[in-house]
């Protein structure tokens, strides 16, 4: 192989690569696109007997496919798949003297592959061997390489590698590897790409099947709705999808599939090595002569020889840290199936879609049942409700979530809206403008009311009622007619009750309200809430013990209960007592020690005088203190002792 400097790095010449990865002989018959994220693609092949099926696809779906790929193969069954590692450029070069980075330069390549005899060509005719390459300063600076050989004849001489120079390996071996690793490299730069082959053990010709499932863009759906008379309108539902394969679409059939599936990915196009403990070998030498003599001895008598053969005492052996594993990270109308958690949509015929593109398909286009609302929400809506369109699926399929624009049939767009996703049967409102038209005012009153009483063992049981009572002003337009629909959130373990309640959902309450131009209707409705609540009625507050008695049924339970209330505030109020003369007492003896430090602090004198003075005060006072605090915690231990005894009494 002849090798010049200038044109050596032309090797490494870039590779054409387009998007379009077409199958070698396993085209693709049909894609099902999932809301989850995922496509199954489905390839055809016909093959004969003992066949390989060979397929490329984009690197980034390798994973994906040793997942999930399946044959359908009637009259055979998987040898096996296969396809080169996840990094051919670093296994190709593991065992080369050189690295990929060498290729690109002469100088650097004749480095790698010293001792190998080359012949040299143009000024100088030479033969030998190569002893390396340095480089040298020229007159201009310029760093120039030299590379110095040792000729067949025995001598030492240089050679100038510049464009002059023809450079040619003589050990064909290395030529091949140098061939080969070029190739290597030309393609891992534009490496996106695996050719995957499966072997077949079959006989006869037949037709095969390949599935798998890969990552795909999410198809979207939107929808457009124009209004008419008799409660009617027309919907028509067009799916958006992208063909992001990786290859063109030719005549292949199409199915979206809606619905929430579980998808997982693993890199499993990566390889992983497991870690072992590192068993260190023996290099001691085992003496006959010394086996039985102790081990301190033993130790000594080998210090003394290693110390004689010149050798130093090894330093303890360090454990290498584990390296950690790095991860990688309305044309035909479409057939529409019900699955169990899903709904497929077959879009009829076949479809020819380039890498890249998008298309938008038609889904559905039908009359439905809907009626013109203003919801008002309670808790989110101002002053005024949403004009709303009240949609019935009654299509026998579940619709997809997605946009709907809608039109009135006379004016023309009037909003746009969501649609969630509907199963078949439901009853949804996807509200589109605002009704300034309409106004609602919302007064609640809420309200808190024990409903029964019971005492056990010094707790009282007591059952709550919880209700909030709301009284709706509503405003209908005076142009028109409006029915009018005041909706909020269903509460976990409340109860809802107002008239005319038929359009409830599982998740809402809704009251419904038909109202005549310019007409004003108030409406009422109310939520309640029963509570169970135990206190121990040793530490209930005195009013809570007063709302306790005045809502017993029970009279011995009711006249207990107003005792123990007066017994408790007793008790409370001579609690009161004792903390105040207690703060007293800690701001008077508080004062009394600044007063001994300030007195410690100045010489003899009247400012002495007066400190003592004050001090002898301050004692008096809080003997005075002592005293009332004593006769205030007879007075607490004596209505401590009457609610003990009135508890007990229950």
């Amino acid at each position: 192989m002849a090798l010049k400097r200038q044109l050596l790095p032309v090797l490494l010449f870039p590779l054409i690569c387009t998007t379009a990865l077409a199958a070698v002989n396993g085209p693709v018959k049909s894609v099902t696109l999932s809301s989850g994220g995922l496509s199954e693609i489905v390839r055809s092949a016909n093959v004969g007997d003992n066949s390989e099926i060979t397929i490329n696809v984009p690197l980034d779906q390798v994973d994906d496919i040793l997942k999930s790929l399946i044959i359908r193969d009637a009259n055979g069954k998987v040898k096996n798949l296969s396809l080169a590692g996840p990094n051919p450029l670093e296994e190709t070069f593991r065992t080369l003297p050189f690295s990929v980075d060498d290729l690109n330069s002469l100088p650097r390549l004749l480095n790698a592959v010293k001792g190998t005899g080359i012949r040299i060509s143009g000024a100088r005719e030479l033969e030998g061997s190569i002893l390396g390459v340095e480089y040298q300063t020229g007159a201009n600076g310029a760093q120039n390489a030299v590379l110095s050989i040792l000729t067949v004849k025995g001598d030492i001489t240089t050679v100038p590698l510049d464009s002059s120079v023809s450079v040619e390996i003589l050990d064909k071996t290395l030529n091949a590897k140098i061939a080969d690793a070029t190739l290597v490299a030309g393609k891992g730069a534009v490496d996106g790409s695996r050719t995957i082959k499966i072997e077949l053990d079959g006989q006869g010709t037949r037709t095969v099947d390949i599935s798998y499932v890969v990552s795909a863009p999410i198809w979207k759906t939107s929808y457009r709705m124009v209004t008419g008379e008799n409660g009617t309108a027309r919907l028509q539902a067009w799916a958006i999808f992208e063909n992001a394969s990786g290859e063109d679409w030719n005549d292949v059939s199409i199915v979206l599939s809606s619905g929430k599936p579980v998808t997982l990915k693993q890199a499993l196009h990566r390889r992983y090595w497991k870690d072992r403990a590192e068993l260190v070998v023996d290099t001691s030498a085992q003496n006959p002569a010394i086996a039985s003599l102790g081990t301190s001895r033993r130790q000594k008598l080998a210090q003394e020889q290693d110390a004689a053969a010149g050798y130093a005492a090894p330093a303890p052996e360090m454990q290498m840290p584990q390296r950690p594993i790095e991860m990688a990270p309305a044309a035909q109308q479409t057939a529409i199936e019900e699955q169990e958690v899903t709904s497929n949509f077959s879009l009829p015929g076949q479809f020819d879609l380039k890498n890249g593109e998008t298309i938008s398909v038609p889904l559905l286009d039908k009359d439905v049942k809907v009626e013109m609302v203003s919801v008002y929400q309670v808790g989110r809506s101002g002053e005024h409700p949403t004009a709303s369109v009240m949609l019935e699926n009654d299509s026998g399929s579940s619709f997809p979530q997605g946009i709907l624009t809608v039109y009135n049939g006379k004016s023309g767009y009037v909003g746009d809206a969501q649609i969630a996703g509907m199963p078949s049967g439901e009853k949804r409102a996807a509200s589109f403008a605002l009704d300034q038209k309409v106004s609602v005012g919302a007064d609640t009153k809420p309200q808190r009311m024990i409903t029964s009483i019971k005492v056990v063992d010094g707790i009282i049981h007591a059952k709550t009622l919880l209700r909030e009572v709301t009284i709706f002003t509503v405003n209908g337009a005076a142009d028109g007619d409006r029915t009018v629909l005041i909706e909020q959130e269903k509460r976990p373990g409340w109860t809802f009750r107002a008239e005319n309640t038929a359009d409830s959902t599982l998740t809402h309450d809704r009251v419904r309200i038909a109202l005549k131009a310019g007409e004003t209707r108030n409406v009422e409705t109310v939520s309640e809430q029963t509570q169970a609540e135990e206190f121990a009625l040793s530490d209930a507050a005195p009013q809570m013990i007063t709302s306790w008695a005045d809502a017993a049924e029970d009279p011995e339970v009711k006249t207990k209960l107003k005792e123990l209330a007066e017994a408790r505030m007793k008790q409370v109020d001579a609690q009161e007592a004792l903390d105040r003369v207690q703060r007293e007492y800690d701001q008077v003896a508080e004062s009394q020690d600044r007063t001994r430090e300030n007195l410690r602090a100045v010489p003899n004198g009247d400012l002495q005088s007066r400190y003592l003075a004050q001090m002898g005060e301050e004692e008096d006072r809080l003997g005075e203190l002592r005293k009332e605090r004593d006769a205030a915690q007879e007075i607490i231990g004596k209505f401590n002792e009457d609610v003990t005894r009135i508890i007990r009494t229950f």
